[in-house]
């Protein structure tokens, strides 16, 4: 099912995904993305995920035969994981190619580390990030519950993290097909028996997946037979 699955749906009286895809029709979906990691990657990886909206789009895509092979940041959600866990990651297994995750706000949190994983003494990783410009997991709760508004969302789009690695002295480039984003996932891997570190900047267009939490911001309910009385704490005699 997932391999005919390319687009991501609008809930009813949102239209963002509809124009996403009509206003960037030459950049890749965030699942069609997936689908060419996935062609890339070996079979003996390791990878780590962020937070987001495109990290959790791919949560359904990687395949493993063995476990301790998926690092995730659970139910804390701590935003900026994915990339100093993927370094943890090399210095644990350091004969095992790794990959790491992230979205272009998430990442933003622990970038400053890429100046110092270029040095000679750190082993070498891969580091995918998805470039959509946006926080897509924040923009997507507000079209969600504020009737397709959203405010504060929206990352720079001149920044280049590729650009950025490779003045950190490691290898940056970006990807804008499926094949290229193939090839470089391969070529990335490579190149970490090598000692050289990869930034995958991956441009996407900004279709949005299904929110984290559809429940949060519910009208609150009323409950029958319960007044401000009721709520005031109680003296009691000790």
């Amino acid at each position: 099912m997932l391999t005919g699955l390319d687009h991501e749906e609008d809930d009813k009286g949102t239209v963002w995904n509809k124009e996403a895809r009509e206003r960037d029709r030459d950049r890749m979906s965030p699942r069609q993305a997936w689908r060419a990691i996935q062609a890339g990657m070996p079979e003996d990886v390791i990878i780590s995920s962020d937070i987001g909206n495109n990290c959790a789009i791919g949560n359904a895509y990687p395949t493993f035969e063995k476990g301790r092979k998926y690092l995730a940041p659970g139910l804390f959600g701590p935003c900026g994981y994915g990339f100093p866990s993927i370094l943890g990651a090399k210095i644990g297994c350091p004969n095992t190619p790794v990959i790491g995750f992230a979205g272009d706000g998430a990442f933003g949190i622990s970038m400053n580390e890429m100046s110092s994983c270029a040095r000679k003494e750190w082993p070498a990783i891969t580091m995918v990030i998805f470039r959509n410009y946006q926080w897509g997991a924040e923009k997507r709760n507000s079209i969600l519950w504020f009737d397709d508004n959203f405010v504060g969302t929206e990352l720079d789009p001149e920044l280049s993290f590729a650009k950025v690695a490779n003045a950190c002295g490691s290898k940056g480039i970006s990807v804008k097909t499926m094949e290229e984003t193939t090839k470089a996932i391969k070529q990335s891997c490579e190149d970490q028996k090598k000692g050289i570190t990869t930034f995958i900047e991956v441009i996407l267009n900004q279709e949005l997946g299904e929110p984290f939490r559809r429940d949060a911001m519910k009208k609150p309910v009323r409950v029958a037979g319960i007044n401000k009385s009721d709520m005031t704490p109680q003296k009691t005699n000790n």
